[in-house]
């Protein structure tokens, strides 16, 4: 039954999850465009926006690029420049800035949507979970960090024969990573349910002007009436 439930969570979930994730995007870009862009929290309240969507954005971006180029790159493509114990080293610097920042930023977030009324009033029962979702996640890759420094490096290593090995369909995928910790294990199968609710939620705006919003000015620009002028 172990070997089941494992096999089932970490060789087959990853591709329902991608397979979902794909067909929302594509979906909702055809059917509603319209629908894409998020309701900015910004009109009600300024306060902790600036800061902690910043801090969120700029993070869970990094942690993305560690998590994709850390996990699907061929081990005999990065030992050209590094070995699996310089790359850990750098995963677990870069891991532990970024995820601070993004887990900051999320944690601000979140409290500015419960304490302030307007917020609170405005907000739907999806929004405050995806934000706890998301907190809860960045959370556990944090504390991965700590058994990611503490463990050996082959176990580092099998992470990324378990991504690269998902990728290229392998039946045995799971079991490559079937007696590594909970805390990674809890960490995989929330961010993968994450990915399965991507498109039908608000985090669908990070895939459509990504580049424009760590360029904005924070600053709404209001076009200027005009007044007829008294004879």
């Amino acid at each position: 039954m172990d070997n089941f439930i494992n096999n089932l969570l970490f060789t087959y979930l990853p591709h329902i999850s991608m397979t979902l994730f794909w067909f929302g995007v594509i979906t909702r870009i055809v059917k509603s465009p319209q629908s894409l862009q998020a309701e900015s929290s910004q009109f009600l309240s300024k306060k902790g926006q600036r800061w902690g969507g910043n801090l969120f954005h700029y993070g869970i971006l990094m942690v993305f690029i560690g998590h994709f180029t850390g996990l699907f790159t061929p081990e005999n493509l990065y030992h050209m420049m590094m070995t699996t114990a310089t790359k850990r080293a750098l995963a677990i610097t870069m891991g532990s800035i970024f995820g601070v920042s993004a887990f900051a930023g999320i944690l601000i977030l979140l409290i500015r949507r419960l304490k302030n009324k307007r917020l609170r009033l405005n907000s739907k029962p999806q929004d405050i979970l995806l934000i706890v979702l998301l907190l809860v996640e960045i959370g556990l890759g944090i504390v991965s960090i700590f058994i990611t420094a503490g463990s050996s490096i082959e176990s580092y290593a099998e992470l990324g024969i378990w991504a690269q090995k998902v990728i290229t369909f392998q039946p045995d995928a799971g079991a490559v990573i079937a007696g590594h910790s909970l805390i990674y294990k809890l960490h995989i199968v929330i961010g993968l349910f994450i990915f399965m609710i991507f498109p039908y939620t608000k985090l669908m705006h990070m895939l459509v002007m990504p580049v424009a919003y760590f360029f904005r000015s924070g600053y709404q620009l209001v076009r200027r009436g005009f007044t007829k002028r008294s004879t």
